[in-house]
């Protein structure tokens, strides 16, 4: 007789089991990966230190441009950056202050000299640092370089080729500060260069951005707040891109300059030996 009660216990609790509504577990957010970016910031790298950008787009590079702001005081050579995209499909630049040698795959050229373009000179001063722009088309096979806004000579090179993998850029080999890295999957026009040389970024990087690309770093290397010693001087403005407004705007500053070498402001003071005479210069518009 207890076992049947036993029996019938265990029926009516299996009843309600099936009865009583299932657990159910809450759904997961899965997480994402932050991509904080650089925007205003700069990489302080000491000796041994490196720096990596990358991304996970896979890229087909017909042609490119790579630029970029250091200091550093180029006594000896520097690996300003190397992009390697798998196999032998790699960019690479380096140099001294006499000397910089561009590596496409397993061919290279190297620059010595620049020359200056028709843009007024100070729009290239952005004090302290050092603006680098490489430019390439597979067509002509022509790269180039340009060094605070001064260009080099056009050299064939790696014609015909196309570069395709995921980007992976290394700042290895350097000693100084680095900020503003891109590199675009076209080649930028004169005044965007230029634009890019006096301080101002038209058009963020396509295929790395320093705005937005993944990082690290590894050995002695510092992240700062960017240090521009010129932002209140004409070298920061920015140039425009239209190549018939840069012309205009070059006129026009030479008009102000012949008007303002006509213009001068006399202060007389007392010194310790007499009068002293000062003849005041308006500053260039």
């Amino acid at each position: 007789m207890a076992s049947l009660l036993s029996l019938a216990v265990w029926w009516v609790m299996f009843l309600e089991s099936l009865e009583a509504p299932a657990e159910t577990t809450p759904a997961t957010t899965p997480a994402t990966t932050a991509r904080p970016g650089l925007r205003g910031q700069m990489f302080s790298v000491n000796a041994g230190g490196s720096v990596t950008l990358r991304s996970d787009d896979l890229v087909s590079l017909s042609s490119f441009t790579v630029c970029l702001c250091h200091i550093s005081e180029l006594t000896e050579t520097q690996n300003f950056f190397q992009l390697n995209l798998g196999g032998f499909n790699s960019i690479s630049l380096s140099g001294t202050v006499e000397k910089f040698t561009l590596k496409l795959g397993n061919q290279y050229s190297q620059y010595s000299q620049y020359f200056s373009t028709a843009f007024p000179s100070f729009y290239y001063q952005k004090w302290p640092w050092t603006t680098m722009c490489v430019t390439w088309e597979s067509g002509g096979g022509m790269a180039q370089l340009w060094r605070n806004g001064r260009t080099s000579v056009r050299k064939g090179l790696f014609q015909g080729q196309v570069l395709i993998g995921k980007p992976l850029l290394t700042i290895s080999g350097f000693t100084g500060q680095v900020t503003d890295l891109h590199v675009w999957d076209y080649v930028l026009s004169r005044g965007e260069i230029a634009s890019f040389s006096g301080g101002s970024v038209a058009r963020e990087g396509t295929v790395l951005s320093w705005y937005s690309a993944q990082y690290s770093s590894s050995g002695y290397v510092v992240l700062e707040g960017l240090q521009i010693f010129s932002a209140a001087l004409p070298s920061a403005q920015r140039l425009p891109e239209s190549l018939a407004q840069e012309k205009a705007d070059l006129k026009m500053r030479r008009k102000t300059r012949r008007r303002n070498s006509k213009r001068g402001q006399v202060l007389m003071g007392k010194g310790a030996d007499g009068p002293i005479v000062l003849l005041l210069q308006r500053a260039y518009l």
